[in-house]
């Protein structure tokens, strides 16, 4: 039993030793950090980004090169009292993951996604009282897409490191509204062309009632002449006509057939 004890001790102790990774734990401004080195040195190193290093008991940055040590696996950061402040992760001193910060309350302050260095994905702000102040997305450490300040009540539109109140249209969605315009313009020539087309009707309309009045109102006094011309034809013939003595025509009896 002590034999296998033995052995299992051994064991340990050889892979403490053949490990690539090294535990640090440090005092730096304050907080007490945990957090872990590569053994490995490291050649290769990308530009624009940022790499952490410890040396002298110090964790410090620089920009596509090292220093030191590159910090690698995970990375504990507490305030006096075991209280975390920031947690996240290492791979060969860029930082990978999620990576999250908290108030002094135990609050969580922020929250945002790392890939090879970069931001990359979500990121979220909060306040000390835990409420949600700021959201949105990064890409390859650079804000992306909407933004929207809680407290502020705005939102704004990330593209390129360039910023717009509204989503920029892309090639399919500009040809998109260009047919929609030049359809737009038709339809308003159209409606144009039609109002212009029930006008000219309207013109006509009045035109042809116009002239049925007038045709109307010559009619009436053609027929007012003519009934006035019969008139007065009527009176002239009733004047020729031979007149009859009233007691002439009384007493004149009628002759009898023989």
């Amino acid at each position: 039993m002590k034999r296998v004890i033995g052995l299992i001790i051994c064991s340990v102790m050889c892979f403490a030793f053949s490990s690539d990774v090294q535990r640090k734990v440090i005092r730096y401004n304050g907080f007490d950090i945990e957090c872990y080195v590569s053994l490995k040195k490291t050649n290769h190193f990308n530009k624009n980004k940022t790499y952490y290093w410890y040396k002298s008991g110090e964790i410090h940055q620089s920009l596509s090169t090292s220093g030191g040590l590159v910090l690698h696996k995970k990375y504990l950061k507490y305030y006096k009292g075991n209280q975390l402040v920031e947690q996240g992760t290492f791979s060969f001193g860029l930082k990978i993951g999620d990576w999250k910060t908290w108030y002094k309350n135990g609050k969580l302050k922020t929250n945002e996604a790392w890939v090879n260095g970069h931001r990359n994905g979500h990121f979220k702000a909060y306040d000390s009282l835990g409420n949600l102040i700021e959201k949105g997305n990064y890409k390859n450490n650079l804000k992306d897409g909407y933004w929207i300040d809680l407290v502020k009540k705005d939102t704004i539109y990330h593209k390129n490191d360039f910023e717009f109140k509204e989503r920029p249209k892309n090639l399919v969605e500009r040809l998109l509204r260009k047919r929609d315009s030049l359809e737009k313009v038709q339809i308003k020539a159209d409606r144009k062309a039609k109002r212009k087309h029930d006008s000219i009707n309207r013109v006509k309309l009045k035109l042809k009632r116009s002239l049925k009045k007038r045709n109307d109102s010559i009619k009436r006094v053609k027929d007012k002449l003519k009934r006035k011309e019969q008139k007065k034809l009527d009176s002239i013939n009733r004047s020729k006509a031979p007149k009859k003595n009233f007691f002439k025509k009384l007493f004149n009896k009628p002759k009898k057939n023989k």
